[in-house]
């Protein structure tokens, strides 16, 4: 044992160290695109324009991360409200419907009500997709390619 590597504190790694893609630089400005907000206020639009690639990506995402809780429709009839979870608010629903793609990033990002964070599960870039999906395929028309695409 004496003789085993190691590694002893506040020396240099031998393997590389990189900080992860999410972080933030100390004093770097966060925009919209990070945090869902306009600099004046309110929730911001869709930073990016999107393919179908990418908004069949944002189904999948949420197929795996919401639709237990929303529904598939969106609908707040997941899967897990028949076991006792409160049912959540539907994104059919008039209020919410008006409500910009950074509404729902923002809730993705920092969690809503019951709901937790996903910030630490879905990179920031794929939280977009998942709103994107949201409001075009779940409150608005879907393209036709998205909508039949089965997903697992």
């Amino acid at each position: 044992m004496w003789d085993q590597p190691k590694v002893k504190a506040f020396r240099e790694s031998p393997l590389p160290v990189e900080p992860a893609g999410e972080r933030v630089a100390l004093g770097e400005a966060v925009g919209p695109a990070r945090t869902g907000l306009k600099e004046g206020g309110g929730f911001a639009d869709l930073p990016f324009v999107l393919t179908k690639g990418e908004l069949l990506r944002g189904k999948v995402l949420y197929q795996s991360y919401c639709a237990i809780c929303h529904g598939e429709r969106g609908l707040g009839d997941g899967r897990v409200i028949p076991l006792g979870m409160p049912k959540p608010r539907s994104f059919q629903d008039p209020a919410v419907a008006q409500m910009p793609a950074g509404y729902f990033y923002f809730a993705a990002t920092n969690g809503f009500g019951r709901m937790l964070s996903y910030a630490s599960r879905i990179p920031w870039r794929e939280r977009w997709l998942v709103a994107a999906y949201i409001k075009a395929c779940i409150q608005g028309t879907c393209p036709e390619e998205v909508a039949r695409a089965k997903v697992y």
